[in-house]
């Protein structure tokens, strides 16, 4: 299971806590406030959201995986509760699927899967195995989102967090421990609630600029002067594409 994307995650995460902190030094608070506002953190990436204003379209939400884009039909319509329900969504299918993927890796079973808006924990197994998650672990990087599965698996095995416990998660998740740190330096990032706004300029169309006279004549194709006394009319260059 490889760290290489908690790491970069972290790094990504770090700087933007950075910028929160000391925005003197990232360009001003101004500046600041729009590199917070208006992105989701997803899989441990942060990404950038557009919210249009579509009254002929059905409320939701895409990802082209590089930006989501966030549909609204009325100005007073909340982004911010469209984008958790897509999250939340996209936790279960994945929690479920990943959950069942480990489990036969690992030999055990469980009973049911619930995936709630948990902010005091990551996730949870009880006695009669069932396994709670929180939709925000869709926020964290794979890794991170599969230590957490093996970390309530082997509860299955061992309802305690003893010796035998720890060893058997190392022994599916070697790297436990940097991804524990993980979750410690990351909460706040991945508990933050969404600022997603609806701004009308980002539906208006780009306006061309108005050709005046001037710039119309000096924008026209000139050939060369036809000579003196003759009859013939000069020969047109074609304008080349730039």
């Amino acid at each position: 299971m490889s760290d290489t994307q908690s790491v970069i995650s972290d790094v990504k995460l770090f700087i933007e806590r950075l910028k929160k902190e000391m925005p003197e030094v990232f360009g001003g608070a101004e500046e600041n406030a729009e590199t917070e506002a208006g992105k989701i953190l997803y899989e441990g990436a942060l990404y950038p959201a557009r919210v249009h204003l579509t009254p002929d379209q059905e409320e939701g939400v895409e990802f082209n995986g590089q930006a989501f884009d966030v549909y609204i039909q009325t100005p007073q319509a909340d982004p911010n509760a469209l984008a958790e329900r897509w999250l939340r969504e996209k936790a279960g299918e994945v929690l479920r699927e990943q959950t069942a993927q480990w489990a036969q890796k690992m030999g055990v079973q469980y009973n049911n899967i619930t995936v709630k808006n948990q902010q005091s924990l990551w996730a949870s197994c009880s006695a009669k195995k069932n396994i709670n998650y929180t939709y925000h672990i869709i926020k964290m990087p794979a890794a991170i989102r599969d230590y957490l599965i093996v970390h309530e698996l082997s509860h299955l095995v061992h309802m305690n967090h003893g010796t035998e416990y720890w060893q058997l998660v190392a022994q599916y998740c070697p790297e436990y421990k940097a991804h524990r740190r993980w979750l410690n330096d990351n909460r706040g990032a991945v508990f933050a609630a969404l600022d997603l706004k609806y701004t009308p300029q980002e539906d208006a169309p780009a306006q061309e600029p108005a050709l005046t006279e001037t710039d119309t004549q000096a924008a026209a194709p000139q050939g060369p002067a036809a000579p003196e006394g003759s009859q013939e009319p000069a020969e047109q260059t074609p304008v080349q594409p730039n």
